[in-house]
């Protein structure tokens, strides 16, 4: 769910009520969502104009009104008017929020179709080809590439392999990311998409594949720390000598024998 802060749960639930009214085109309302941050974040007059609280709610819908005509999905429209109406702490929280209801709606259109599951799988996996290869990621961070050449190469990477979804929430980790790092960009979208399926993400790094036995047993020991169901993302790392990694949120838990040495040695130290 959007991180908005309790002041705005009315917002967030007028967005998931327009949303659930065009499911069928919820994909295109998160791009128009996506475009618009984008102009929030390159035009600062027309941010503050639309957080401006000398002007009413009234006058701020309108102004998004006037602003987008019928140029953008009406859904989509529609979300942002009601965003405008609200009273906003900084004129970067209304972009933000923007943003992240465009990941929450394309999200939703994965839901609907099915594809929740393989989009997140799909961009946890790009994650760590992403954090594998020098390379590539070099090639998908240069801002001083074109950004068609850019979204190209996400597209050549992922044609035929990934479901739409996919393929539009990594363009926007590559190319509208902020200030993040793409690999926290993309971790953040596949925290979202477990959000939306009310569970917690745990990154498992082992340096040999989990047996079923042991990955149910390690998903009930982890659903009981986290309150709740838990989604495991095993990454295999042959330099993970004995033992067990786990990320759990900012959580993290460290059984590997690595580890245990280098504790063991920094107490030598101190000792």
């Amino acid at each position: 769910m959007p991180d908005t802060n309790e002041s705005h749960g009315g917002l967030r639930l007028r967005f998931e009520s327009i949303v659930d009214q065009a499911a069928d085109r919820a994909s295109a309302v998160g791009d128009a969502l996506f475009a618009f941050a984008n102009l929030l974040d390159s035009r600062p007059s027309v941010r503050r104009a639309l957080t401006d609280t000398g002007r009413t709610p009234d006058d701020r819908e309108a102004l998004v009104r006037r602003l987008l005509g019928d140029r953008m999905e009406p859904a989509a429209t529609d979300v942002l008017a009601a965003a405008a109406r609200e009273r906003w702490a900084n004129p970067g929280d209304l972009t933000s929020s923007a943003e992240e209801f465009g990941l929450q709606a394309v999200l939703l259109a994965a839901r609907s179709a099915g594809r929740l599951d393989d989009v997140e799988e799909q961009i946890f996996r790009f994650g760590l080809v992403v954090r594998g290869n020098r390379d590539l990621r070099s090639a998908l961070i240069d801002r001083a590439a074109p950004a068609d050449a850019r979204r190209q190469l996400v597209r050549s990477l992922l044609q035929d392999k990934a479901a739409p979804e996919t393929v539009a929430l990594i363009e926007h980790a590559v190319l509208d990311r902020r200030a993040r790092s793409l690999e926290a960009e993309l971790a953040r979208i596949a925290d979202f998409a477990a959000r939306l399926r009310e569970r917690r993400v745990a990154v498992v790094h082992v340096a040999t594949p989990l047996g079923v036995e042991h990955r149910e047993r390690l998903e009930r020991v982890l659903a009981v720390r986290a309150g709740g169901p838990v989604l495991l993302n095993v990454v295999v790392e042959p330099d993970v000598v004995g033992g067990i990694r786990v990320e759990l949120g900012d959580e993290v838990v460290d059984g590997t024998v690595t580890s245990r040495l280098d504790a063991a040695r920094r107490q030598l130290v101190v000792g």
